[in-house]
């Protein structure tokens, strides 16, 4: 306390020498101007590197009021100084999202949990325009002479996405390609291949040949063999549309999987649920695979359930089942498969969720808003 009280006296002193002793104020003058300097060098670097950043950047107070923007953010948000500065942020949120944001800031200053602070995430934003886009979004916090100021740091992902769309189109013709060439090739050959040992064996068996019965085994394994390069086929094929074909195509895929693996795999249709394009469809579909197979695979379920559910302007991919789980943190356990499921599901700009708990199975949840 006596140290406090001290330094308080020798700045007070330094402001009365400044103020009633000419002299000394003179003297103090090379020193007053080499602190400005250093404060107008620190003042032009911030401005430099704020400016020269290709991410956009936003100060903001505890209010969500805009204290400042930068060039990268506003050919982002395609607004002006004047047209942002002292307005809330809200203004650059899709419709949906700014009652969320005031949640978060609410919550945060009244329990100090973080939730978006710190944590770099995935958002929409709204142009001036009005168009919305996907941006990465990174929060810090600091203080400045008693306000808390926050920092958002902004990365327009629109061309990222794109080039994604494009990546899972051409995958998605290539996987049809070679779905193709299994069933009219492949698929055709084991089907002559057996046609041909079926009737050989039937010669050798009416001469009477004790290699008849080999043959017939044989024949039975290529008619297997054709039918496993049938069934792979249709799962490479993408998703077709006319009539109710992404339920039919679900519905195909778990009377598979119960063929496949003899476990429980049961097909939920809720409502009426419609999907807007082949591109969803398939993305949809993929999605339910990849999360049968990590429960069978991985999560040795004895049953999964596949729900889609369809309601106003909400479109919803539901798969439960009854395996052990799996802990967030072990993602080498589980391979890349929930990754692609998270990256399909931001093509299509819908919200993947995973409920996963050691010994209670897994949810895994896909909802598309229109």
């Amino acid at each position: 306390m006596q140290q406090k009280e001290d330094l308080w006296s020798t700045l007070e002193n330094t402001i009365d020498d400044l103020f009633f002793e000419p002299s000394n104020l003179f003297q103090r003058l090379p020193f007053i101007q080499h602190r400005h300097d250093l404060r107008e060098s620190s003042r032009l670097q911030f401005k430099a590197l704020l400016e020269g950043t290709v991410e956009g950047v936003i100060i903001m107070d505890a209010r969500g009021l805009i204290r400042l923007i930068n060039g990268a953010a506003k050919n982002i948000f395609e607004y002006s100084s004047e047209e942002t500065l002292g307005k809330n942020v809200k203004m650059l949120m899709p419709e949906e999202h700014p009652r969320s944001h005031d949640t978060y800031v609410s919550n945060y200053l009244s329990t100090g949990k973080k939730k978006v602070i710190g944590i770099g995430r995935e958002v929409s934003g709204r142009r001036k325009s009005g168009e919305e886009f996907p941006m990465d979004l990174a929060i810090s916090e600091y203080q400045s002479g008693g306000d808390r100021l926050f920092v958002g740091i902004i990365r327009d992902i629109s061309n990222r996405r794109r080039l994604e769309q494009e990546v899972l189109r051409i995958s998605e013709q290539e996987r049809r390609r070679v779905g193709q060439d299994l069933h009219d090739g492949l698929g055709q050959m084991l089907t002559g291949i057996g046609l041909i040992s079926r009737s050989i064996a039937n010669r050798m068996e009416d001469a009477g040949s004790p290699f008849a019965e080999d043959l017939f085994e044989m024949t039975d394994l290529v008619r297997d063999a054709d039918r496993q390069a049938r069934d792979i086929a249709r799962g490479m094929v993408q998703v077709e549309l006319d009539g109710d074909g992404m339920s039919v195509a679900l519905r195909n895929l778990c009377k598979n999987v119960e063929k496949f693996f003899s476990i429980s795999c049961t097909f939920v249709e809720d409502g009426n649920p419609e999907v807007p394009n082949s591109s969803i469809a398939s993305n949809l579909f993929r999605i339910a695979q990849e999360a049968v197979s990590n429960a069978v695979k991985h999560g040795r379920a004895s049953e999964v359930t596949v729900t889609i559910k369809g309601a106003e302007n909400v479109l919803e991919l539901l798969i439960e089942d009854n395996g052990v789980g799996f802990p967030e943190t072990l993602k080498e356990e589980r391979g890349m498969g929930v990754d692609i499921m998270g990256y399909r599901a931001r093509v299509i700009n819908a919200r993947l969720s995973i409920q996963a708990e050691q010994g209670r199975g897994t949810m895994v949840r896909c909802v598309l808003s229109s």
